[in-house]
């Protein structure tokens, strides 16, 4: 549970509020002036409301909420006075360095329902924040996850155009045909061993691949070997897979004439 924090000069005042606190089951620390009441908050940063009277020696309750505001600006403050200097009080409440304000003598119960609301208001706060940061670090992994595999993938473009660059210029054909069946890469020489004259990536193995082809494809094992004939010219086909980064994606034919 948070802390209360219970600032005056007058230390019956203090122990009186505090008592009050107490029997709420509230964990209530006290100060007797505004440098005591920012120690007792640097060292304990789960206070979450502190309450001050307004007239004290050498800094006011509104001087401390000021600095408090500034340094810890989650921190409810609840401003108790006996004066009827309002107009300080309603500019530190419009500044923002004022959660709520009560004259002398309080209501006991409007107290604890001030000091409730502003227990209430730190945790809403709190728990936004922490929400905020982790959405933020959320959102750096993120962008780190997008950046990393932004840099894989264009490496592996380029590891793609290197390879589509070599196999074009092989002097034996080469065909890879993906799971679905379809073609997916044929270089140079197999567009001029078997007369395509326009690409053949995208379509089905069936409108480009000999038919002699067609049962070493539907029943795929690497390393087999077949020799075949079409069009009066005789070819030996080998099957191999075909991977990228070591994930199996399909498969892969070399295609060679047979002088």
């Amino acid at each position: 549970m948070s802390k209360v924090l219970v600032v005056d000069d007058e230390k019956s005042i203090a122990n009186s509020i505090k008592r009050l606190l107490y029997t709420h089951n509230m964990d209530v620390l006290t100060a007797s002036n505004g440098q005591e009441a920012l120690d007792c908050i640097e060292a304990n940063p789960d206070i979450s409301v502190v309450i001050s009277d307004q007239r004290m020696p050498k800094m006011t309750g509104s001087e401390l909420f000021a600095r408090v505001s500034a340094a810890y600006p989650n921190i409810r403050r609840i401003l108790i006075t006996g004066y009827t200097d309002l107009e300080s009080i309603r500019a530190a409440v419009n500044t923002g360095q004022i959660f709520r304000f009560l004259l002398k003598p309080w209501d006991d119960d409007e107290l604890l329902s001030c000091v409730e609301d502003g227990m209430q208001a730190y945790d809403l706060i709190t728990e936004n924040q922490q929400l905020k940061d982790k959405l933020i670090t959320a959102n750096a992994n993120l962008e780190e996850n997008i950046e990393r595999k932004t840099r894989v993938l264009n490496m592996n473009i380029l590891s793609l155009q290197r390879y589509e660059k070599i196999v074009e210029q092989l002097p034996i054909g080469i065909v890879c045909i993906s799971h679905d069946g379809m073609v997916v890469l044929a270089n140079q020489q197999f567009c001029t061993d078997f007369d395509f004259s326009s690409a053949v990536e995208g379509r089905p193995y069936k409108r480009v691949i000999p038919e002699p082809m067609h049962h070493m494809i539907e029943h795929f094992e690497p390393g087999r070997t077949i020799e075949f004939i079409t069009g009066e010219k005789e070819f030996k086909a080998s099957a191999t897979h075909l991977s990228l980064n070591n994930t199996d994606i399909g498969q892969l034919y070399t295609i060679q004439a047979v002088v």
